[in-house]
């Protein structure tokens, strides 16, 4: 089983909504699908974890939908805070894999020993994530049926960082419920929302946080700084099971 994991591309067709996206992300995006398609072997799966877009308009999934098309295999992806629902379901729902109806982008796809869930954590208008009674019901119900290693796709990390920008801005409500409702099991989190790549313990779960290549932080561990974007190389990460577990590598990309 091979999961590449990507976040935070946003894609502007006309404004930058954070006006920190790079101008040339399509082209940027572009490589990027290039590379994943040209691996061997090549990804089950592919999870992204939000804010595909960066302002979320019509022409923004469709110009992602366009760039996302040499990709074969199946593509999760959870909206994040600069992405809009509507848009995001209209525009690119058709290529994506697992939606479950409803008004939250939630997703299921079971594959041979994984099963992963994509959980919406956005709150419209608003940087903080959060896990109402629906949404937190919604888990409660698929991790019962669940086979194999659960893999739990979000926008906004669970976890504390210390850092004063990013815990303000991380999943805030419903965070003590979603702890408990993962209790007795050892489940994989992937997310994004920080840009800066880390890997942490948050009880006995795995929390993988991708970079962005649309920009990236380069925080040190105990800084108290506020970030700002760097000009600091890209790369994803893939996540591998094999004979020893599961092991994660990380992809460069020159773009």
């Amino acid at each position: 089983m091979l999961i590449a994991h990507l976040s935070d591309f946003h894609l502007f067709t006309e404004r930058s909504e954070t006006g920190e996206a790079r101008g040339d992300i399509a082209r940027v995006l572009e490589a990027l699908v290039a590379d994943i398609a040209a691996l061997a072997p090549c990804p089950d799966i592919v999870a992204i974890s939000g804010d595909l877009a960066d302002g979320g308009t019509p022409a923004d999934y469709a110009r992602l939908t366009a760039l996302l098309a040499p990709l074969s295999m199946p593509i999760l992806a959870v909206p994040g805070n600069h992405d809009r629902r509507g848009a995001m379901r209209e525009g690119l729902g058709s290529r994506l894999t697992g939606l479950v109806p409803g008004p939250f982008l939630n997703a299921r796809v079971a594959l041979p020993g994984v099963t992963l869930l994509g959980l919406d954590t956005v709150v419209p208008g608003a940087p903080h994530g959060a896990l109402c009674a629906e949404r937190l019901n919604w888990l409660e119900g698929e991790l019962a049926s669940s086979k194999g290693t659960t893999v739990i796709v979000m926008h906004h990390p669970p976890v504390q960082t210390g850092h004063p920008h990013w815990d303000t801005f991380s999943l805030i409500e419903g965070r003590e419920r979603f702890a408990e409702l993962l209790a007795g099991r050892s489940v994989r989190i992937l997310c994004g929302h920080i840009h800066q790549p880390f890997h942490t313990d948050w009880g006995a779960h795995h929390v993988g946080v991708a970079g962005s290549p649309a920009f990236e932080y380069h925080l040190t561990p105990g800084s108290i700084e506020a970030p700002c974007p760097q000009p600091v190389p890209f790369s994803y990460p893939l996540h591998h099971w094999g004979p020893q577990g599961v092991s994660v590598y990380r992809r460069h990309l020159r773009a």
